[in-house]
């Protein structure tokens, strides 16, 4: 009995050993667990802190930026202000001086060089009274009154009345008078002469007499001298031209090939623009490159032309009475390239 009851505590304590086994491995799991979400969580918090604080960074450089624009901003108000009370303080300051002057000249040199009260053309004296408070002490630094201010009161208190007139029983020396009777075209004297027209038309003229047949003159082709007729004539230009032949002759060459593609339609233009590398930009515009890539292809850069082909202008034989005396003249038409 007492050997069953050995084994049995045996076995128990086995148990135990088992389940404390078990109890310690499921503790250590759910530490690890438990620590693993710690780690998790601090990571998560500090990602989180970061991301405010960026956050933050950037509002403060955002505000910081905002307060130094709105600064500049300011500043540049403040100059501009500055600047224009500065200029009419200048203009302020220049018209007062010239108004000082003015009445200066006009009290003192002015009364000597006329002689009187009225000058040569008869008119008013003007008097100017100046007020010893309009004239601002400019400078004073204790004027705190604004330029715009006075310049305002200035203007409201100016009149036309001040204007010099003309007086009206002033005499003039030898000039002949101010108004001049008006004038007027002398009438005719008897009807209005009739004159003849010599352009009757063709039943008028018919009906007072037979028509006459007036013999028409000869006409010869124009003399040229034999003297001149040794002279070569003009043949297009080859090989390398002058910058004024290559003008005008890069000139008649696109405004030949305006001609030729000015009937064609967009889609040929169009064509045409693929095949030597154009954009194509209108209808209007294609035709304008269309022609300048052409001239330039086919005059070059270095001023040699390749192929230029000049069309001649036939002006025709003129017609002319026969002069007198045409001995030692050839027949030939003129000709011009």
């Amino acid at each position: 009995m007492r050997a069953k009851v050995a084994e049995l505590s045996k076995g128990i304590a086995t148990i135990k050993e088992h389940f404390d086994e078990a109890r310690a491995k499921k503790e250590e799991k759910a530490r690890k667990k438990w620590e693993k979400e710690q780690l998790k969580e601090e990571a998560k918090r500090r990602e989180e802190e970061g991301k405010r604080e960026r956050a933050e960074e950037a509002a403060r450089r955002a505000a910081k930026k905002k307060k130094k624009d709105e600064k500049a901003k300011k500043e540049v108000i403040a100059r501009a202000e500055m600047k224009k009370e500065v200029t009419l303080y200048a203009v302020k300051m220049i018209y007062e001086i010239k108004n000082d002057w003015l009445h200066e000249w006009k009290s003192t040199l002015l009364p000597g060089t006329t002689g009187g009260t009225k000058d040569v053309k008869g008119k008013k004296a003007v008097e100017f009274i100046f007020d010893n408070d309009e004239r601002s002490d400019y400078n004073s630094e204790g004027n705190e009154t604004s330029v715009t201010q006075e310049l305002s009161e200035k203007t409201c208190r100016l009149c036309l009345s001040e204007n010099r007139k003309r007086e009206e029983d002033v005499k003039m020396e030898d000039s002949p008078p101010m108004e001049l009777p008006a004038k007027r075209t002398p009438g005719r004297l008897g009807p209005k002469p009739r004159i003849p027209n010599a352009r009757l038309t063709r039943s008028k003229s018919m009906a007072k007499g037979p028509r006459t047949t007036i013999p028409a003159k000869i006409r010869t082709p124009v003399k040229i001298p034999l003297s001149k007729m040794n002279k070569s004539k003009k043949t297009p230009p080859t090989g390398r031209l002058t910058p004024a032949s290559k003008a005008l002759a890069k000139l008649r060459f696109r405004d030949a090939i305006i001609k030729e593609i000015k009937d064609c339609n967009a889609d040929e233009l169009q064509r045409m623009c693929r095949e030597e590398g154009l954009h194509y930009d209108g209808k209007l515009d294609a035709i304008f490159c269309l022609a300048e890539h052409r001239a330039q292809r086919h005059f070059g850069r270095d001023g040699v032309v390749k192929e230029i082909e000049v069309r001649p202008i036939e002006l025709g034989t003129t017609e002319a009475e026969e002069p007198v005396g045409t001995e030692g003249l050839l027949e030939v038409p003129l000709t011009q390239w």
